[in-house]
Formats: C-alpha cells, sequence, structure tokens
C-alpha cells in the first residue's frame, strides 16, 4: 500500500515508522515542506501515487486548512484521508475538502508502541466505506481500531490533555516540583509516563491546542488552558522538539 504521511514531530516520524514496519511504501513529508513549495514535482507524484493519506499537522486551524485542502487537489478522488482529530472534529476538518465521505478522523498519542489501538471518529459525512479501510489500513501496522464519537481529542487525547493542564496548573501553583508531580502520577497512580514528561513528548504546543479546541467546542472553564501552558508556548518552551519544556532535554527530536 503507498501511504503518504504529512505532519510534524513527533507524530510523521513515529506514524512512519508504524507503516514501514507493516511493510507499506510510505512517504513521509514535512508540513513546511509542502506548505512551502507547491510545485515540487517529486512529492506531487506521491500523492498521485497514494492510496492513502494521513495528517498529523497539529498547527493552527488556517495552517491546516491549508495543507488539507492542497493536499486534497492532487491525491486521486478514491484516496483514504486520514486526519488528526487530537485538536480539531472530523467534521470540521472534512469540511475543508470537496469530497468529505473520504475523510476519517483518528486519535494517536505518541510515543507509540509496536502494536495498540486507534480511535477513530466520523465525520457527519463520512461514508461507511471510509471507516471500513481506515479500519483495515491501522490493522494493517498493528492497532486494532474503536469507533468513538466525533470531536476535539478524541477520547485519550481529551482525558490525557485534561491531566496535563491540570499538572501544568498544579506546578503554577507551586504544589511540587515538575518532578515530584510527574513521580508522584507514576509510582502513585501507574501512569506510563509522569504528565509533564508527556507534555514534552507531545509538544506543548500540541497540547495547548488540544485545550483550545476543546475549550472553543464546549465553552466549558475545565478546558481552559493553564496560564502557564500558554506562556511557555508563547516563549517557545514546547518540550523534546526545543530542547526545553517542562524540563531540559539535551538532543532535539526528530
Amino acid at each position: 500500500m503507498n501511504v503518504v504521511i504529512i505532519g510534524d514531530s513527533p507524530f510523521l516520524k513515529e506514524i512512519g515508522g508504524l507503516c514501514t514496519r507493516a511493510g507499506h511504501i510510505v512517504r513521509a513529508l514535512w508540513s513546511d515542506t509542502v506548505l512551502g513549495d507547491w510545485s515540487d514535482l517529486e512529492y506531487a507524484t506521491d500523492l498521485l501515487n497514494a492510496d492513502v493519506v494521513v495528517e498529523t499537522c497539529h498547527r493552527s486551524r488556517h495552517i491546516r486548512r491549508q495543507l488539507v485542502s492542497f493536499v486534497e487537489t492532487v491525491y486521486p478522488p478514491d484516496t483514504l484521508l486520514l486526519v488528526s482529530a487530537l485538536t480539531a472534529s472530523t467534521t470540521e476538518i472534512a469540511s475543508w475538502t470537496h469530497a468529505p465521505r473520504r475523510v476519517v478522523g483518528y486519535g494517536l498519542l505518541p510515543p507509540l508502541a509496536a502494536t495498540g489501538m486507534v480511535e477513530l471518529a466520523a465525520g457527519l459525512n463520512t461514508g461507511d466505506e471510509a471507516i471500513r479501510q481506515a479500519a483495515e489500513f491501522w490493522r494493517s501496522v498493528g492497532y486494532e481500531p474503536a469507533v468513538v464519537a466525533d470531536g476535539p481529542g478524541l477520547v485519550r487525547g481529551r482525558l490525557i490533555a485534561c491531566i496535563i493542564n491540570e499538572a501544568a496548573t498544579t506546578l503554577q501553583d507551586g504544589v511540587a516540583s515538575a518532578q515530584d508531580i510527574d513521580t508522584a502520577m507514576k509510582l502513585g497512580t501507574n501512569y506510563p509516563h509522569g504528565p509533564l514528561a508527556w507534555a514534552d513528548h507531545l509538544g506543548l504546543d500540541v497540547v495547548l491546542r488540544i485545550m483550545t479546541g476543546l475549550y472553543e467546542e464546549w465553552g466549558e472553564d475545565r478546558y481552559r488552558p493553564a496560564p502557564l501552558l500558554r506562556r511557555m508556548v508563547l516563549a517557545g518552551r514546547l518540550g523534546k522538539k526545543t530542547r526545553h519544556g517542562f524540563y531540559r532535554w539535551q538532543e532535539i527530536a526528530e
């Protein structure tokens, strides 16, 4: 299967790894590459041959809309478009296309294991065949699909982002250090990762956009982003990809 993945770190690399290990023909494109030069014949050819396009961009709605709208003009009419529903609903993203029937939202949170589960969400206009094809694709890379209701964050993204947001508030209030907050959650509740270290891996900008998407969707105070989270993103402290988030990191994530 020809798979084109378009997005940013760490999602691009990790999803690309899943697809490569599954034996798919994979072409990974950075968002900046696609947005920066729409005349590149090499990646245009990749899109023309794509069976599945996986979008992993978590930037502003304006940038995502540009990216999705352009990519749709290149790939074949029957290509399946899988879009990350962490920061916006499937229905919203599908509305940026001319064929919302072939758009399916998915939810994954790095770091990804070799096998696991993926959440799938149909938009209001998503076709049944697209859902079937999406489930088949994710099973091919070792991930069991679970269909959930549409909405920003889906299930895990929504819950984990809210936990990270509360951990950021706890740190801001001086209740404990980042290390102690993470230790308490790992040892006290058996979390696989401390919430603040997890935020650094995901990217604080991604977490902020999940929270912003939830707040805009529901308008409830429980989804209001923590002031510390906002300030850190404004300061460019995005986590591993900038070497500085809640922790300092020696290497920049690819």
